[in-house]
């Protein structure tokens, strides 16, 4: 039997999921205060308002190139495009995800697929070039290329699709991908090759310009991205922002099925927290969000 905070919090989730759906079929659009600027969205909340790694980001020059990795509906990636010449390059995996945030974007007056404003790629990056199954939740923030945590808090696999998967150094402009890269096995082994996916250029889209900045939400696979993105890193020594998911994918690890251990999340902190390391990153943990500079 479910503990009462557990099924209280489920509730909140279905809740709040619910609501979104409204919004979005409703067309009600409200305007989101963040560190980075107001922008609108059909979003019901504003949970990155306070952000310390949009606040990071939106330090940069007004012409700066950023890569969001994971950029869900763009609460990120619009404040940061908007009223501004910056480039955003948006990788987005979960089709429903990439739908709203092109709608939130023309919202805000931006063009997707252009050279400033926001270039929408409907992919996603990891350590190994094909395609993977993604599961796409009924609580669409939980959406993942893991059917755990896309069952996370009571959610439901509302979908499996099948997407293309790059290296992000097979992506960007004069990068040479070395031996490190491609040597690298992390969360992406197991993705089939594709040739068809693989050379899809409406996935690809053109080459990514050298980044200024890489900000990664990924559900779990934060380093199998920096491992796909190891020779960027070394050549363009971008600004890294990492949203670090723990280890615990469902309500109560101690149950059968509930997913990663706890020790789990600390094992995958602290091989992500020694990469950076090696490459020459410091990194300032506020949180779940890791600003790191090289």
């Amino acid at each position: 039997m479910l503990d009462p905070r557990v099924r209280l919090e489920r509730l909140g989730f279905r809740t709040l999921y619910r609501l979104a759906d409204l919004t979005y079929a409703l067309g009600i659009a409200t305007p989101k205060r963040t560190v980075a600027g107001t922008y609108w969205s059909f979003e019901p909340t504003n949970p990155h308002g306070d952000d310390p790694g949009l606040a990071a980001l939106s330090r940069l020059p007004a012409d700066a190139t950023l890569l969001d990795v994971g950029a869900h509906v763009g609460e990120h990636a619009i404040p940061l495009a908007a009223a501004t010449d910056r480039r955003v390059v948006a990788f987005e995996p979960n089709g429903e995800s990439a739908d709203r945030l092109a709608r939130n974007a023309a919202r805000n007056g931006l063009d997707v697929g252009s050279d400033r404003g926001i270039d929408l790629r409907r992919a996603g990056l990891g350590d190994e070039r094909g395609s993977l199954p993604f599961y796409r939740s009924t609580f669409s923030k939980c959406s993942a290329f893991d059917r755990d945590r896309a069952t996370r808090w009571g959610a439901r696999v509302a979908a499996i699709e099948t997407v293309p998967v790059f290296r992000l150094d097979d992506l960007v402009e004069g990068v040479a991908a070395g031996d490190e890269a491609a040597g690298a096995v992390g969360s992406a082994a197991g993705a089939t090759t594709d040739d068809a996916v693989v050379e899809d250029h409406t996935a690809a889209g053109d080459p990514v310009p050298p980044p200024d900045a890489i900000k990664v939400d990924v559900e779990g696979h934060e380093l199998a991205v920096l491992r796909g993105a190891a020779a960027t890193v070394r050549t363009h020594r971008p600004l890294l922002v990492v949203e670090v998911h723990d280890g615990t994918t469902g309500d109560d690890p101690s149950e059968d099925g509930g997913g990663d251990s706890p020790a789990a999340g600390d094992d995958r902190a602290d091989a992500l927290r020694s990469w950076l390391s090696e490459r020459g990153y410091g990194v300032e943990e506020r949180g779940d969000v890791w600003v790191c500079r090289g």
